[in-house]
């Protein structure tokens, strides 16, 4: 299942089924104190990712990229997070988690720095002439990426352990999207702070709105001034947590991760390969074959996007209700159905304006099932995931995602470069056989707790 963001923890999902006390009066407020602090973290540190998503396939085009080096820009930093995660995991559980969250967020700055000159640069320095050409600025994106991966892997992942160490004592249902309320919101603010710069430096002398070199490079150099903020507020607000984990699980018996969880991972692998595979090329597609009027793309998101950054959190509380299957379920079968409908818009839709609000409407249809279903499917994992061993079952199942993540985005650029529709009908095709194991393959949550015990 594709999510940017992948977390949620254990300690919050039993405190919500179990409806636990609080141990000590006060914490709860305490607690929230350092979520909110953690959350800020996350928001500054993300104001890149929307806008990577949206502006990348494009941009890349300026410098001739083909279908498979666009899917090499997406698959590259889903490949360092596969790396990172299991390692990091470890490191989270044995030494701390603030480290880790440093070292992420840092690294994201220099990732931010080297997307400000992934361009092609003509000018004097120093009266030393500098002349880069189209291939530099596709492998600086493709390096830029790489680092990005690698912090973005770090960053979020000692984020959600942090989040899990705290969410005992906040034992909210609407804390389970949280964190990735927290990533999205980040992105949004990230993308309105892009509009402007497009506006004024966008516009080529025939009117028609471009992401181009000087607008790319003053974006990307205003996030890493804000990565720099968010690098000495992690530093002097964001405590670490370890301590209360080591508390907990002296209270708690020892647990196994439940082999439920490998079961999980290789659904989220592949639909993770499918839905994270296509996201190059829905944009190229719309941009191709509905309008190539930037600003109504941008438009047609917007709710999209709003419901991301708003409604994740308390979406949550549905999986606490129903069970964790059946967002899950709704989640992947709404987006292929989502997925099949963008090639046949225009044959559905022959007014380009209907299209888009058809466009529109489907994507806020699908956000919104996501909105539940990721948190449905955190729940899952913390139901499975014993205490002791929180961050590296969290980096198990957030390495299943990103391997889906690597040979994705290369399968569907075949795809893409065979025929434009391909990868949208396959997509669709994985996805919803993702939700039929969903329901038939894995166990209700509740029967999984005493086998885990």
């Amino acid at each position: 299942m594709q999510h940017t963001v992948e977390n949620v923890t254990e300690e919050l999902s039993l405190a919500s089924i179990a409806h636990e006390p609080l141990d000590v009066p006060g914490q709860p407020v305490e607690a929230g104190q350092q979520l909110h602090h953690l959350q800020r973290v996350i928001r500054l540190a993300s104001l890149a990712t929307t806008f990577l998503i949206l502006a990348l396939p494009i941009y890349s085009g300026n410098f001739g990229a083909s279908g498979l080096e666009k899917g090499l820009l997406f698959a590259i930093p889903a490949f360092m997070m596969a790396i990172a995660r299991p390692i990091i995991g470890k490191g989270i559980d044995r030494f701390g988690r603030k480290q880790f969250l440093c070292l992420g967020v840092g690294v994201m700055l220099l990732a931010m720095l080297l997307f400000t000159v992934s361009r092609e640069i003509n000018t004097t320095i120093f009266g030393i002439a500098l002349h880069t050409d189209k291939t530099y600025a596709v492998v600086m994106l493709l390096l830029a990426r790489t680092v990005q991966g690698f912090a973005l892997g770090t960053m979020l992942l000692s984020s959600y352990t942090m989040t899990a160490d705290l969410a005992r004592q906040v034992g909210r249902g609407s804390s389970f999207g949280s964190t990735e309320e927290a990533q999205y919101r980040g992105g949004l603010i990230g993308a309105l702070v892009a509009v402007p710069v497009l506006l004024v430096f966008g516009f080529d002398p025939y009117g028609n709105l471009h992401i181009t070199d000087t607008a790319w490079s003053i974006i990307f150099l205003l996030y890493a001034i804000f990565g720099m903020v968010a690098f000495g507020y992690v530093l002097r607000r964001v405590p670490e947590t370890r301590h209360l984990a080591i508390k907990e699980a002296a209270k708690e018996p020892q647990r196994k991760i439940n082999r439920q969880l490998y079961v999980l991972m290789a659904i989220v692998a592949l639909t993770s390969a499918s839905s994270y595979g296509l996201a190059p090329f829905i944009l190229s597609f719309i941009r191709d074959h509905l309008t190539d009027n930037l600003i109504w793309i941008a438009l047609a998101y917007v709710p999209a996007a709003l419901i991301w950054a708003f409604l994740p959190s308390r979406l949550g509380v549905v999986a606490d209700r129903v069970g964790r299957k059946p967002p899950m379920v709704i989640g992947l079968t709404m987006s292929g159905l989502f997925s099949l409908t963008i090639p046949f818009l225009t044959f559905i839709f022959p007014n380009h304006t209907l299209a888009i609000v058809a466009l529109a409407a489907f994507a806020t249809i699908e956000a919104a099932c996501y909105a539940a279903a990721v948190p449905a499917e955190q729940a899952l994992v913390a139901d499975m995931t014993g205490g002791k061993q929180r961050g590296i079952g969290f980096g198990l199942y957030t390495l299943a995602q990103s391997l889906g993540q690597v040979f994705g985005p290369l399968v569907m650029g075949v795809l893409y470069d065979v025929h434009r529709s391909g990868p949208f009908v396959i997509n669709a095709i994985i996805l919803i056989i993702g939700s039929v194991l969903v329901w038939f393959v894995l166990k209700d949550p509740a029967g999984l707790k005493a086998e885990s015990a």
